[in-house]
């Protein structure tokens, strides 16, 4: 049935309606649905398509994959209950890509709403004694009503083009929290944050105060999992959240480093507690030399600031090997647990 709040005037058998922009978006619209067996009401009007629906929401996911944003944007949509809308029915007319946000926005909000989402943690061990955990970073997973996982680059793509982004933040920060307090956690919570959630005083306490809750976690078991290059115009706006951070007991770990601007100037200007070698480094470094080198530089940078330096994506012994020979003091990847429901 479709979302009343959405068509209020829909009742019975629904008729959807899209009106193109020209005759090549029209055949890329009415070829998605007709492969899907939806069957097609003829109108005689080459750019005007309409289709046998009551549920508009069942039809995005087939012409979404088929059409780019520009097209999803010039595409107008229009569930009606009757063959020949009414003048009074055009006003609820919308973009293909407006119409996406706005379900979006809703299954999403009702799964924060109902809390549907869990943590899974990942062992981060030690390079010299694998079975010493230094702690877990945690994994933000969505759920669906049936208990399906929705994997996280679904969850925070949804959220960024619905503007949710902030909310997600939290959500996730707030299930890792929870979930270390329910295990009784004393290792490390290592908590992915976006950074303009706590780019301020303001909304560094108000994360705090929401996240931490009643879980009573000290802040020295924190550790922010922050990606360098994401939202940060200059070194001197990262500075201050490091600092800020540091005041309140909480250390920094700089995610995905070697990717995106970030160098090894980075590690004296920025001064975090670690670093997080991208598994781009570490994925075939038996075979490049030049990555070994880049990492051996990196690891020795980061020694001389005393900064810990973690390894991810070390799947295998013997990279493992290698990267302890080169100094690097904490690994993390499946070879040592992939992303679970509980600890080890």
């Amino acid at each position: 049935m479709p979302d009343e709040s959405l068509y209020p005037h829909v009742t019975g058998i629904g008729h959807a309606f899209f009106w193109c922009a020209n005759d090549d978006v029209a055949t890329k619209v009415r070829t998605s649905l007709v492969d899907a067996e939806i069957i097609e009401v003829p109108l005689g009007e080459p750019e005007v398509i309409c289709f046998l629906s009551d549920d508009m929401e069942s039809l995005l996911p087939i012409l979404e994959p088929r059409l780019s944003v520009e097209e999803r944007r010039a595409v107008r949509a229009l569930l009606s209950g009757s063959a020949r809308p009414g003048l009074r029915e055009f006003g609820a007319m919308q973009s293909l890509q407006e119409l996406g946000l706005k379900l979006s926005a809703r299954w999403l909000g009702d799964m924060l709403a109902d809390r549907r989402y869990k943590s899974l943690l990942q062992p981060i061990v030690s390079a010299e004694d694998h079975g010493d955990v230094l702690g877990y970073e945690f994994l933000i997973r969505g759920l669906h009503t049936d208990g399906v996982e929705i994997p996280a680059p679904v969850l925070f793509e949804t959220a960024e083009d619905a503007g949710m982004l902030y909310a997600l933040d939290l959500a996730a920060g707030e299930s890792a929290l929870r979930t270390a307090k329910r295990f009784d956690l004393k290792e490390n919570v290592f908590v992915n944050v976006l950074p303009f959630s706590v780019d301020s005083e303001e909304g560094l306490n108000n994360w705090l105060k929401t996240v931490l809750g009643e879980t009573n976690l000290p802040h020295e078991q924190l550790v922010f999992e922050i990606v360098e290059s994401q939202q940060f115009p200059d070194f001197e706006t990262l500075q201050r959240l490091v600092s800020r951070l540091k005041d309140h007991g909480i250390r920094i770990a700089l995610d995905d480093f070697g990717t995106g601007f970030n160098n090894l100037a980075t590690i004296t200007q920025i001064q975090p507690d670690f670093i997080k070698l991208d598994k781009s480094l570490t994925r075939d470094l038996l075979e490049d030399g030049r990555k070994w080198t880049l990492v051996a530089n990196i690891v020795d940078s980061a020694k001389q600031s005393n900064i810990k330096v973690i390894a991810e994506g070390v799947e295998d012994k013997k990279t493992a090997r290698m990267l302890e020979s080169a100094g690097v003091d904490f690994l993390q990847g499946y070879l040592f647990g992939y992303p679970a429901d509980n600890p080890l």
